[in-house]
């Protein structure tokens, strides 16, 4: 991939870091007219795409997929919202009380069945994992990462016949069981507090994968990305965990 530029993490298209200040360690590129974040050795077999949540190009994804570069994979992280993402508004942060403000839910659908429609975002992903793979003939196989919307639309890429050998979803959203059923690649989701089993009880008992799903009670939705205050020591810590189980899964399954 050529056209390599500076992350604009200060542009009004990136929601604002809360934690410390994180310098991203990869690169833009443009490719068929869409922005993609990359990192990870060029001489990497294995490689990891990843489908950001509503909020886009947080500073805590960028990190997060840093933090996976580091481990061998090269990551591509396409701009699928095309410089539009949701206002964090829609889902604010919890007050210094821990009192969460209700998530503008409407809003959030309407997004969702409109700039983040799942199947216009499949054909996207599919595109640009076909281009990246035609780019670097040296992979030899594929991973799929998913943030909340993401997350929901990675389930609806691992059918049979999908160039992704596993999967990791993070503070996923679920389809029905029409698509669990369909599903023929193994899968990690990592759950906040807001996402109780009883979410997903129309989802996992029809899966026919390996499938993990690791909880952690004290997290809100969004902690592994743009939600995630890093300031706070728990959250750091669950931040890195999360992290880690990711790195693990794939290490045994890529």
């Amino acid at each position: 991939m050529t056209s390599a530029s500076t992350p604009p993490i200060g542009s009004c298209s990136a929601p604002p870091m809360i934690g410390p200040p994180y310098k991203p360690k990869g690169w833009f590129v443009k490719v068929h007219g869409i922005k993609i974040y990359g990192n990870g050795p060029q001489d990497a077999t294995k490689a990891l795409l990843i489908i950001y949540d509503v909020f886009g190009f947080s500073s805590q994804i960028l990190q997060g997929a840093d933090f996976l570069a580091a481990q061998g994979y090269k990551v591509f992280m396409p701009d699928l919202l095309e410089g539009r993402p949701a206002p964090m508004e829609w889902m604010p942060m919890p007050d210094a009380t821990g009192r969460e403000p209700p998530a503008n839910d409407r809003a959030l659908d309407e997004f969702c069945q409109g700039p983040g429609n799942t199947q216009s975002t499949i054909g996207k992903v599919l595109q640009i994992t076909q281009i990246s793979q035609a780019s670097n003939p040296q992979i030899t196989k594929w991973g799929l990462v998913g943030y909340g919307w993401g997350g929901y639309v990675a389930n609806c890429l691992l059918a049979a016949g999908s160039p992704f050998e596993a999967c990791a979803q993070l503070q996923p959203g679920w389809p029905g069981q029409e698509v669990a059923e369909r599903v023929a690649k193994p899968i990690l989701a990592l759950c906040s507090k807001d996402e109780p089993e009883s979410d997903y009880a129309h989802f996992k008992p029809y899966l026919k994968v390996d499938a993990k799903f690791v909880h952690f009670p004290k997290m809100i939705h969004g902690w592994m990305s743009a939600r995630g205050d890093l300031y706070r020591p728990e959250v750091q810590r669950d931040y890195q965990r999360g992290y880690e189980i990711v790195a693990e899964w794939f290490m045994r399954y890529l």
